[in-house]
């Protein structure tokens, strides 16, 4: 037999297959990595179209609303807010619509419910939000001392009411949301929703209505 005819010996065979065994590794990683990275993309997406549809449901609500049900606290961060329309004479009624952010840690969901409560609510509008206190309520005829008054209380260092401004209430919405594994990934959207049917003014010496 020549020596052309020779096979491969065991280390350059040991060698070959070590060398294509780390070449598919690398580029089952690569693939790997860009599904997942595709994956997480698709996430963030479907969080972020949660919160616009949670926003524009909030907003066409709440501009035909004429109060919440708790106007006293004002200028301060809440979980949950009742809505109360004129149909049913601004107070608690079939129309009445809660909405709430339940969960705990960094990781709630926010939920509707019409009703005067939210114990029970299964209608889920988004998830991965990274805060539970997402509202603040301004009432009518007033505003914020400075821009870093919002959520600091009703003191007059803070809010001023009865103002003589004749503003509509408002309610302060902050949605922040985070699919990611990172701050970088956190996508947040504000709004400041005035209450369009709601009075301009309290009666005399009422802070909020």
């Amino acid at each position: 037999m020549s020596g052309g005819e020779d096979g491969f010996t065991t280390v350059e065979l040991i060698t070959v297959m070590a060398i294509l065994g780390t070449v598919l590794g690398a580029l089952v990683a690569l693939f790997a990595a860009g599904m997942s990275s595709s994956a997480n993309q698709n996430a963030r997406y479907q969080s972020q179209q949660e919160l616009r549809v949670a926003m524009d449901r909030l907003r066409g609500e709440i501009h035909t609303a004429c109060t919440i049900s708790t106007p006293s606290t004002y200028n301060t961060a809440m979980s949950s807010v009742t809505i109360y329309y004129g149909s049913d004479n601004c107070v608690a009624g079939t129309h009445t619509v809660t909405w709430c952010a339940l969960g705990s840690g960094s990781t709630y969901s926010l939920y509707r419910k019409q009703a005067s409560t939210c114990t029970g609510a299964t209608q889920r509008f988004a998830r991965h939000l990274t805060s539970g206190t997402v509202f603040t309520y301004l009432p009518p005829n007033s505003h914020l001392v400075t821009s870093t008054s919002l959520n600091q209380g009703t003191s007059s260092s803070y809010i001023v009411t009865q103002d003589g401004s004749a503003a509509l209430a408002r309610l302060h919405v902050s949605l922040a949301s985070n699919q990611g594994r990172s701050n970088d990934h956190t996508y947040h959207l504000v709004g400041d929703i005035a209450f369009r049917t709601g009075p301009r003014a309290c009666a005399t010496g009422v802070a909020s209505c």
